[in-house]
């Protein structure tokens, strides 16, 4: 992506402005593809830098920094180097500007604001120096103590009038000046507030404890152990000061707020009465995704106030995110929590489950050296969780404990392997599943080099060999949530874990077929290089799919021809898939094509191959409801022709035989099966054409009760 076309993003962002849904698709699209570009990443910063603080595209040029800071980061959690690259763009960027004299005072506060929105730590540059401080209206005349208490008190009363008295959302628009601010002028605005009596200075202490950044932690730690010695803590206060450094890292902070609370116990004070927790209407959660991220959904009412409670887990992250939605009614809260499950698949779990999950999850991060986000302060007094701690659970421990893990291991090897053989159907019901596939930079380097089918597929098996324990973990968790739910499927997930971690051979394992074809997938279309070609207006339109040019006569074949396959053997495997009784979704068979014709594919045609086999896909459903189309196109094959097409029919049946399980195979399937593996080696006749042709319109008929 060039400037040229990063000019028309900004101008498409200006144009969609009142169209969200299209704004956003830009923005993901556009992001993505400067992740493949980090130099981009400084290019945005210099024309942020350049636009004037007036400037009309100084908002979609913000917006889109937003976006592409967060898909960095994103890509950084997952392993992904170009996410890294992407922020130390941003960084030499800032820092090149900075040491040029080319980043005014308010790009310093914009720029880091952006960081602090996304958990990013800002560069050293953009800290603002006295100088810079004197010489702007921040600190008009101010000589001394009482004058820079009077202004950082207007700043306070100001945040709280826009905040409309939220502590968390006043929290957050401090948060995002710090990285911008001296150190030392940080540490006393943590201080003063501190020092204030006011119930939500008190709660902004709390959420500052909390910071990622250990300086900021420790400020906050050091100002309330201050207060602790002179005896102005508050019972309450203490009693939660007791709780949160559980929920730190044991550094210097913990150990400062440690000394707090052994001040305040000194004193006399010991812990205050804990707030009337909210009532719990319901719990929902989601099973994780590839990456482990599982979202908690909670509805609560205080009195004629209602609210939604949202925390996300992330699997080697902890508590990730935590915060509440006010709703304005019952019905509106009704309404968002049914928006969120049918968006997500969650489940209704009892509330007794979200403590055990919150004190997994804190105790992952906390491994990690990372504290929970300082919702989850709000979020567990709302849901009376005052007595939350840190749990470390192994995955082992996580599957013992279980109801149902006894019952399980009491159960023959052929009921487990039932059990295991069933998450070949967790596909079709849990559509988060469809999210499960490894997109590391690390998965991606153990297939480079390795060009041919067998070998791609061999050397993911292999690396799958080496993270049996973060997908039983998955797979593990997975079966908390459905058993907390009541599901049919717990069961099933339950003997996969254990099966993974008891060694149990990953090839035997469905569910691990599925992981490892997508994760497949997701290497082959992580392609780095757009069409640079495209006009300007071309590589914006691609944010809106289009339909591909129609097929080219012998194009898929020329596509194919250094292959083990032919077009006649993939269209006869569509046809197997079409008709299997049992749907086969097409995340699971196209790899599968995939694979085999890799060998002949670059990156510039794999994504022709697959719009060319996808619109085959539909022209074998035509056929299959038309005989006499499809005994004409057969027909016009040679014997060589038939034969191919009865082999990838045959490939197919064998590979999904699940799909053509027996009480939905009539005895006329089987033999026309059989037919057709018999075809292999002397193609069809005449009349058998017109035999398979009546029998594909009548098992077609069938999958759909007619």
């Amino acid at each position: 992506m060039a400037d040229g076309q990063l000019e028309t993003v900004l101008a498409e962002l200006t144009r969609l402005w009142d169209d969200d849904g299209a704004r956003r698709e830009v923005l993901k699209k556009t992001s993505i593809s400067m992740l493949h570009r980090p130099a981009l990443g400084g290019r945005l910063v210099a024309k942020i830098c350049a636009a004037d603080e007036k400037a009309p595209e100084l908002e979609p040029l913000t917006e889109l920094l937003g976006s592409s800071l967060d898909a960095a980061r994103m890509a950084s959690e997952n392993q992904k180097k170009r996410g890294d690259a992407f922020l130390q763009a941003v960084t030499d960027a800032v820092e090149l500007a900075a040491g040029q004299d080319k980043l005014p005072l308010f790009h310093r506060m914009l720029l880091a604001s952006a960081l602090a929105r996304n958990g990013l730590p800002a560069p050293a540059a953009l800290e603002i120096s006295a100088t810079d401080i004197e010489m702007s209206d921040l600190a008009p005349g101010m000589r001394n103590r009482t004058e820079a208490e009077a202004m950082l008190d207007d700043l306070f009363c100001n945040l709280i009038e826009q905040t409309e008295g939220d502590a968390l959302a006043l929290h957050e628009a401090l948060t995002e000046t710090f990285p911008a601010m001296p150190a030392d002028m940080r540490t006393y605005v943590i201080m003063l507030s501190t020092e204030r009596p006011e119930p939500i200075h008190a709660k902004l202490s709390c959420f500052w404890l909390l910071n990622r950044d250990v300086a900021i932690r420790l400020a906050a730690a050091s100002a309330l152990a201050d207060r602790a010695a002179n005896g102005a803590l508050s019972s309450e206060m203490a009693g939660k000061l007791v709780m949160l450094r559980n929920w730190m890292p044991k550094d210097e902070a913990q150990a400062k707020l440690d000394q707090a609370v052994r001040l305040s116990m000194r004193s006399g004070l010991t812990e205050g009465p804990s707030p009337t927790p909210s009532t719990l209407h319901s719990v929902l959660g989601t099973l994780p995704d590839g990456g482990g991220a599982q979202s908690i959904m909670i509805a609560l009412q205080s009195g004629s106030s209602r609210r939604v409670a949202m925390l996300l887990l992330k699997q080697g992250h902890g508590v990730r995110d935590a915060y509440t939605i006010p709703c304005s009614s019952a019905s509106e809260q009704k309404a968002l929590i049914q928006r969120v499950k049918q968006e997500t698949g969650a489940v209704s779990v009892p509330a007794s489950w979200v403590e055990t999950a919150l004190s997994a999850a804190l105790a992952d991060g906390l491994s990690a050296g990372l504290p929970p986000a300082p919702g989850l302060i709000e979020v567990a007094e709302l849901c009376g969780l005052d007595r939350l701690r840190p749990k470390a659970v192994a995955t082992e421990k996580l599957i013992d404990a279980l109801p149902t893990t006894e019952h399980l291991r009491s159960l023959s090897a052929q009921a487990r392997g039932k059990l295991i053989t069933a998450s070949e159907d967790w596909w079709d019901r849990h559509e988060i599943i469809h999210s499960w596939f490894d997109e590391s930079d690390h998965a991606h380097e153990a297939l480079e080099g390795t060009r041919s089918p067998r070998g791609v597929e061999a050397a993911m098996w292999r690396w799958l060999e080496t993270r049996r324990d973060f997908w039983a973990r998955i797979v593990a968790r997975s079966a908390d949530v459905l058993t907390a739910a009541g599901d049919q499927d717990a069961d099933s997930f339950a003997a996969t874990a254990m099966a993974l971690l008891d060694g149990r051979d990953l090839k035997k394992i469905p569910i691990m077929h599925d992981v490892h074809q997508q994760t497949i997938e997701a290497w082959v279309f992580d392609d780095p290089d757009e069409d640079r070609d495209s006009t300007l207006e071309e590589w914006v339109e691609q944010a809106e799919p289009k339909a591909p040019q129609p097929e080219r006569k012998g194009e898929l074949a020329r596509l194919v021809k250094d292959s083990a396959i032919t077009a006649d053997w993939i269209d006869g495997f569509l046809m197997s898939v079409t008709l299997a009784p049992e749907m086969i979704a097409p995340n699971r068979w196209l790899p599968e094509i995939l694979g085999s014709a890799l060998a002949s594919l670059t990156s510039e045609t794999i994504q022709r191959f697959a719009d060319l086999i996808l619109m085959r896909a539909n022209a074998c459903v035509d056929h299959a409801s038309e005989p006499a189309a499809f005994a004409a196109a057969m027909s016009g094959r040679s014997k060589m022709a038939m034969r191919d097409w009865a082999g990838g029919f045959s490939w197919a049946h064998g590979h999904f035989r699940s799909s053509w399980p027996t009480k939905s195979t009539s005895p006329e399937d089987r033999a026309m099966i059989n037919d057709v593996s018999d075809a292999m080696s002397t193609g069809f006749s005449t009349s058998e054409v017109t035999t398979l042709s009546a029998w594909i319109a009548s098992r077609h008929a069938r999958n759909f009760g007619a």
